[in-house]
């Protein structure tokens, strides 16, 4: 079957849709779906080409405390005189600068005050004296390390992320932080919680910085936060304070990049780079102040058991003039974090990493234009494939797609050899085949059964610009069902079984009549995009928001009440000028009208042999109650509490009653429209709200006499209601011979709807 014109722009529609999801992914990254991919060949690139080892060699040596030396010296945490001896010896082994990179958060177990608290109180009716005298005599251990770390040139870490159960404590701030440009802060996320080392290792080391944040647990490590956000104050990473302690600097400067007019194709605003002041180094960084890790060989990675330090059996020479960083791969468990390099590693061995990454000034960068030139090439790319597959068919798309997808690869991986450029020809190449195969396949996902299903479903029911748009995309309608939010307006003629018994043996006229009343009344609903759900005998029933959206469609729906309103006053004329030609009284048509909003299911409803496409749900129901019950209350349109909260900051909105249903045993508000923003501003309006104010607060209070007491006030006003104040001195006799009891709220029960 030849495709319609109407599918032939659905299918141009679609995949369009591709490209603007894949550039929506581009700029937003839901979730990181934009940089799985790109991730990914980044991690390849990487491995493919690895960082090379500076000419001078490794700039950091990495101290592992491992699985080996776990079986010989115990799990970390170690006691401090063990921590203390591992210290001594790689100071003593003549390091620029020794980094702890775990927190030492928790005092140590072994000394003095610990085991005295350990054991207090001690068993009454034994003599202890002098146990607590002579542990107390015992060397203390944590201040040996203190002194140790006062006397090198020493950094200790806290832990992003990580909860602090022994109290938590700003960390100290070794260093200045200037910033350039702009606040850094601005740019990177922040901790509300963190793990610190101890205060008087703290205030002894010369260096404080983060490590590994506690969420990396998990995840493969690609980046290092070179700055860290706690609380709102700014602290560098453990690796910029190692650098900056082994060259006694006394500060670093964030520089924030920024565009000079708000715009710039060639700057992304973010931090560009961190320098440590006084000396050569100079990190290039991330937007966000992380550094992208480059991950090199073996040979790029020197590192060396703390238990073989500690046994003496080491080449401590290794440790000359480099910095030492001492950490963990095993306590009890392994302690390793997946890498691009293919590698696990601690923690301590990636900042490593990053020390000789830094100090040899090999970066991994995204210019600012890159992400711009990615989405110009989905966007570019994307519709030229789409135009291919549209006029050479799909084999001759596939193979253009195939070339701009090739080229993208190449160009990336030359941009990455030649610049240690990252751009990422990923998500660009599976866009443009989805685009391809989408543009391919669309004219096997639709017959023209489905055109004339629409056309036989909406053909009367929707305006011709929405029928159109329908045609033109059958997915707008959801079939199966879906839960909306939407208006429902029921209007039906008071009196009219009057005005039907007189055309009964006349039923041209009849019909006449009736199609005199539906005509402009549909005309009105479709005027304002709303949908006819359906008329039954004097009734119309109308929906907006389904199933295409309408904007603002509580406020459609009102509008539409108060132009039937007016709209009537034609069949009135018709009606009394024929009564007049048959010489009969006149008796006035009015409407009755229900208006409420909220979720109603819309979908195909009905019997598999014939569907059709229906809104249910509490807003119909509802507004259906309503309109049955208008002729009590007096006004032609009644409206929920749906409607009244999406409308009554514009529409003349007057309370009436409260209703209570099984399903609202606690009561819904109703409220009569009586008019448009101009009635609503006008104060005989406001006056007669107020009034009503007072009638309800007395009825609700049973206080019935000063309730008719303000009735009686009401009558008074300019727009008062005769017939709801006529009802409401029936209920209040009523509940004057049976009280209500006094848990009562003023609800009327008005059973099951």
């Amino acid at each position: 079957m030849n495709p319609t014109p109407a599918f032939r722009r659905l299918s141009a529609i679609l995949p369009g849709l591709v490209l603007v999801l894949s550039l929506a992914v581009s700029i937003y990254n839901p979730e990181g779906a934009g940089t799985f991919l790109q991730d990914r060949v980044f991690d390849l690139y990487q491995r493919l080409l690895p960082r090379t080892v500076a000419a001078d060699g490794p700039r950091a040596v990495y101290v592992d405390i491992d699985a080996e030396t776990a079986k010989t010296y115990g799990p970390w945490p170690w006691p401090r005189k063990r921590l203390d001896d591992l210290v001594s010896r790689v100071t003593g082994a003549g390091a620029s600068a020794v980094v702890i990179d775990m927190p030492l958060a928790d005092p140590d177990p072994t000394s003095a005050g610990e085991l005295i608290r350990l054991w207090a109180p001690l068993p009454s009716g034994t003599d202890f004296g002098g146990l607590s005298q002579t542990l107390r005599q015992l060397p203390d251990h944590e201040r040996e390390l203190a002194a140790l770390l006062s006397e090198t040139r020493s950094v200790v870490s806290f832990v992003p992320g990580k909860t602090d159960f022994s109290g938590r404590h700003e960390p100290r701030a070794t260093a200045r932080i200037s910033p350039q440009g702009g606040d850094p802060r601005h740019y990177i996320d922040r901790h509300d919680t963190w793990r610190s080392t101890l205060a008087i290792f703290e205030n002894a080391a010369k260096g404080v910085g983060a490590t590994l944040a506690a969420d990396a647990n998990g995840a493969t490590v690609r980046s290092l936060p070179l700055l860290v956000n706690l609380d709102g104050t700014l602290y560098p990473s453990n690796v910029l304070e190692a650098l900056r302690v082994s060259q006694d600097s006394d500060g670093y400067l964030a520089s924030v990049a920024t565009a000079e007019g708000g715009i710039s194709f060639e700057i992304e605003p973010g931090i560009e780079r961190i320098s440590i002041l006084g000396t050569g180094f100079e990190a290039h960084t991330a937007r966000n102040g992380e550094l992208r890790l480059y991950f090199g060989g073996n040979d790029t990675r020197l590192s060396m058991s703390a238990g073989s330090i500690l046994r003496g059996t080491a080449d401590l020479d290794v440790l000359d003039g480099r910095i030492a960083v001492i950490g963990i791969s095993a306590n009890g468990t392994n302690q390793f974090f997946s890498t691009p390099a293919g590698v696990k590693l601690a923690s301590g061995a990636i900042a490593a990493n990053a020390i000789d990454q830094i100090a040899a000034g090999q970066y991994l960068v995204r210019p600012g234009w890159v992400s711009p030139a990615e989405q110009l090439f989905i966007l570019v790319g994307g519709v030229i494939v789409i135009l291919a597959v549209r006029r050479f068919r799909l084999r001759w798309g596939l193979l253009l797609t195939l070339l701009l997808a090739a080229g993208a690869f190449y160009g990336s991986w030359w941009a990455f050899e030649n610049n240690r450029w990252l751009i990422d020809p990923a998500l660009a190449s599976v866009t443009l085949f989805a685009a391809a195969l989408t543009c391919a396949l669309m004219t096997r996902l639709h017959t023209e059964d489905e055109i004339r299903f629409v056309e036989t479903q909406f053909g009367r029911r929707l305006p011709s610009a929405g029928l159109a748009k329908v045609k033109a995309n059958p997915r707008l309608i959801n079939a199966e069902g879906a839960l909306r939010d939407v208006t429902s307006v029921v209007a039906g003629l008071r009196g009219f079984n009057i005005i039907s018994d007189r055309y009964l043996e006349d039923p041209t006229a009849f019909a006449d009549i009736l199609n005199r009343f539906f005509s402009p009344m549909t005309k009105i609903v479709l005027d304002r995009n709303g949908m006819v759900d359906r008329s039954v005998g004097d009734t119309l029933y109308a929906v907006w928001n389904a199933p295409l959206d309408a904007a603002d469609h509580a406020s459609k729906g009102c509008d539409a009440a108060l132009r039937m309103v007016e709209n009537l006053e034609a069949l009135n004329e018709f009606l009394e000028e024929d009564a007049r030609r048959q010489h009969l009284s006149h008796v006035p048509l009015s409407l009755s009208i229900g208006i409420d909003t909220g979720s109603a299911i819309a979908g195909n409803i009905g019997a598999v042999q014939r569907f059709d496409y229906g809104v249910l749900g509490e807003p119909v129901s509802f507004a259906a109650y309503l309109q049955k019950n208008a002729r009590h209350y007096g006004p032609a349109i009644i409206v929920g509490e749906g409607t009244q909260r999406a409308v009554g900051d514009r529409y003349a909105l007057l309370e009436i009653d409260l209703v209570s249903t099984p399903r609202h045993p606690e009561g819904r508000r109703v409220y009569a429209l009586l008019g448009d923003p101009i009635m609503r501003a006008n104060p005989k309006f406001r006056a007669l709200q107020e009034a009503h104010v007072l009638i309800f607060s007395a009825y609700r209070n049973q206080r019935w006499a000063e309730a008719r007491a303000a009735i009686a006030e009401c009558r008074k006003l300019n727009g008062a209601i005769p017939t709801l104040y006529d009802f409401y001195e029936a209920r209040i006799a009523q509940y004057e011979a049976n009280p209500p009891g006094e848990h009562w709220n003023g609800a009327w029960f008005a059973g099951r709807i």
